[in-house]
């Protein structure tokens, strides 16, 4: 099936396949390369700009990020039997809070 898709893939106009494990490590090899070099050739390290690279994102110095949320209790992971006594619980207060009808509110 993989192999049908990527021939499919192939006609697709402008597609251009990922390139082959081998040519990525020369690809990342070459890089390396190249970054070293560029960083032998200045005296001050804080001189240095290197280029982005794909996927980085450089983080803004003035927006701290958020606290997470702490990690509530969650019902639907827990097997049944492990909450069984706050199923009791919650449907007695269920029950308690429906109205009570007396003979007189009847219809008659």
């Amino acid at each position: 099936m993989a192999h049908r898709s990527r021939a499919n893939r192939n006609e697709i106009p402008g597609y251009v396949p990922k390139p082959s494990r081998d040519d990525r490590r020369q690809q990342h090899r070459a890089t390396r390369h190249a970054t070293h070099q560029v960083l032998h050739s200045f005296e001050d390290p804080d001189d240095v700009v290197l280029p982005e690279t794909r996927g980085s994102k450089p983080t803004p110095l003035s927006v701290t990020p958020a606290e997470p949320e702490p990690r509530r209790f969650r019902v639907w992971k827990t097997k049944f039997w492990k909450r069984r006594d706050n199923y009791q619980d919650t449907k007695a207060a269920m029950d308690a809070a429906w109205p009570v009808i007396t003979p007189k509110q009847l219809p008659d």
